[in-house]
């Protein structure tokens, strides 16, 4: 079952992929999704898994959040995203190797 959090993104611990991120993620909900995220990270023990499946929209403030708090995991840890659009894995693309592999995996979901 989703609870909706105060940023408009649904938080389903349980769910298949691990937390469900839905609405938007862009400048204007930045801070309450970089909140939603470094939460996460705080209360997970081992990698933090979400789901993208259900997000409606993410902009380059969006992917920078979660590579941010990707980031904030401690080493050997990773956030591992699930059904991330297009769009963001091209930003992730554009953002280079560098910026994203210390952290952030992609996992192929095959159905």
């Amino acid at each position: 079952m989703s609870e909706p959090n105060p940023d408009g993104h649904d938080s389903d611990a349980d769910g298949a992929h691990g937390t469900r991120v839905s609405g938007h993620a862009d400048l204007s909900t930045r801070p309450d999704f970089e909140e939603f995220l470094l939460a996460l990270c705080r209360q997970a023990e081992g990698d933090v898994h979400l789901d993208f499946a259900e997000l409606d929209f993410i902009d380059i403030s969006g992917v920078i959040t979660v590579v941010r708090a990707a980031g904030s995991l401690d080493e050997g840890r990773f956030l591992v995203l699930h059904n991330p659009p297009p769009s963001m894995r091209r930003i992730l693309e554009l953002l280079g190797p560098a910026a994203v592999a210390r952290s952030v995996r992609i996992e192929e979901d095959v159905s």
